[in-house]
């Protein structure tokens, strides 16, 4: 208690206090590795390629652990177990393998700490019963609310000409547009999920709050980080104020909060009752399962509000990630650039606009998109499932309670399915002489693969699309001059691009 106090009430300096904390941290760290050891010596373990046992970012994982798990596929093959921490977890280096397992009824569960820092997170948290039925419901009602369609489509276009419009105004000045560029696709996917497009001047704060919460997800969520690893030890962190995480949880708190006015809004404003978006879809099943005696269910305001944040986060960061990648790629092939523009104004035109329902028709554009999720491979390692029994694996056993994920870097990577893996071609991804996509490419899975796979798949796709064909139509996409692209990753859940000033010039047709 004395302890507490002190670092609570005393004069001590930030760096001291953090170096207090990484202290006890480590010493905790330390002595999980000592018992891990231990459990080693202690038995065999289950059939399989044994890892070595390491807490969170050590050096045997690096700063890249997708291609550290790569590399040692050649001494463990494409199946390997580790320990995380304490966590005996399972990694999946190859295709046919990582769908064998995350297909399996028994890896259908979600791991309890991969997003207990989120708070309410909705279904992708849930399992079983309750998993099914939400996650259903989710996917059919943005489909009936006709997503891409009519009002949502508005909704998207309205920011997408607003960002262009910011763009043009830079009138092709090198300027680091990361900011700008987070803060439209926050806006737009908001939009999207609560009826109402946020106004800029007077809801600022709710777009950075949007944006913040956006980047607290992707700085401290993962399946390798140390705070996911290690039972309790982000709790430590919130408590005693180390590297960020209690004004990470403050973000979260107040997020939430953002969110249930939303949702308190629409059952209280006439302007919003008979508006027909996802929240009042989803209140209408509340009130019609609550005049049944059905009680089996687990529809509430509480699931509501989660799951309209992984409805938020599952797209908007893998949208940020991806135009940033896009639009860096397309400043160093700049003949791919002019493909793409070429067939953006030849089959829509100026004023027309890339549905994503009707992306056969701009095949090679697509393709450009495909081949950026392939070659930046955007989330490295997959979020991390938990066995429910055993399971069975080219003659191995993963145990019931072990955490598995998915390296989707080295599926994307992989030489025996993908040639010259790491030149950027578009054309891998067209076939009947570049006329037609490539359906169900094997060993592509940028969203995951099987149930659980990414929930926001069709708004990012739909999102990347608007804002990269409405830019390239409009836009020569360069660096400075005498600048080559940069393509320096920061680490995190997404494989996010450091940011770099780019000229945006406008084209005259």
């Amino acid at each position: 208690m004395e302890f507490q106090v002190i670092l609570e009430h005393s004069h001590f300096t930030e760096a001291l206090r953090v170096a207090v904390g990484i202290s006890i941290a480590f010493g905790i760290c330390v002595l999980l590795n000592r018992i891990i050891k231990w459990i080693e010596i202690q038995r065999k373990g289950p059939p399989g390629p044994i890892g070595l046992p390491i807490v969170g970012y050590l050096p045997f994982l690096g700063d890249e652990p997708h291609k550290t798990f790569w590399n040692l596929r050649k001494k463990y093959g494409n199946i390997m177990s580790v320990y995380m921490g304490p966590k005996y977890t399972v990694v999946l280096n190859e295709y046919n393998v990582m769908k064998d397992v995350l297909c399996n009824a028994g890896a259908l569960d979600r791991s309890p700490d991969m997003f207990s820092h989120l708070g309410d997170i909705g279904f992708i948290a849930e399992n079983g019963e309750s998993w099914v039925e939400q996650r259903r419901y989710c996917l059919s009602a943005t489909r009936d609310l006709g997503l891409g369609r009519g009002h949502w489509e508005d909704l998207i276009m309205d920011e997408t000409f607003s960002f262009t419009k910011y763009l043009k105004d830079l009138k092709g000045k090198p300027t680091d547009i990361s900011h700008d560029m987070a803060s439209s696709i926050t806006s737009n996917i908001i939009s999207l999920l609560i009826g109402r497009r946020l106004k800029k001047d007077e809801e600022a704060d709710k777009v950075q709050l949007s944006v913040d919460y956006s980047d607290m997800a992707f700085v401290y969520t993962g399946p390798s980080n140390p705070t996911t690893v290690v039972p309790g030890l982000r709790k430590f962190c919130e408590k005693f104020k180390i590297a960020g995480f209690d004004k990470a949880l403050d973000t979260v708190q107040k997020f939430s909060s953002f969110i249930r006015d939303e949702i308190n809004l629409h059952k209280t404003s006439p302007d919003f009752r008979n508006v027909r978006d996802f929240i009042n879809s989803y209140l209408e099943k509340i009130s019609e399962l609550a005049n049944t005696e059905d009680a089996k269910h687990a529809f509430s305001e509480i699931m509501l509000e989660g799951n309209l944040a992984i409805l938020f986060l599952g797209a908007s960061d893998t949208i940020f990630s991806s135009l940033g990648w896009l639009y860096r790629l397309m400043c160093k092939h700049k003949d791919i650039q002019e493909k793409v523009h070429a067939e953006l104004m030849e089959v829509i035109g100026k004023d027309g606009r890339a549905r994503y329902e009707e992306r056969h028709k701009i095949p090679y554009t697509f393709a450009v998109l495909m081949e950026s999720q392939r070659f930046a491979s955007n989330v490295p390692l997959s979020t991390t499932r938990k066995a429910n029994q055993d399971i069975h694996i080219n003659g191995y056993v993963i145990p019931k309670g072990s955490e598995i994920f998915a390296n989707l870097w080295g599926l994307h990577h992989d030489p025996d399915y993908w040639e010259q893996p790491d030149e950027f071609r578009p054309e891998r991804f067209l076939t009947d002489g570049g006329t037609k996509l490539v359906k169900n490419p094997p060993s592509y899975a940028p969203f995951s693969i099987g149930r659980r796979n990414c929930p926001g798949e069709t708004i990012a796709w739909m999102e990347i699309l608007f804002y990269f064909s409405e830019t390239l139509k409009r836009f020569k996409i360069s660096t400075p001059p005498g600048v080559e692209p940069q393509f320096i990753i920061e680490n995190g859940l997404v494989a996010r691009l450091a940011p770099q000033h780019l000229c945006f010039e406008e084209r005259k047709n």
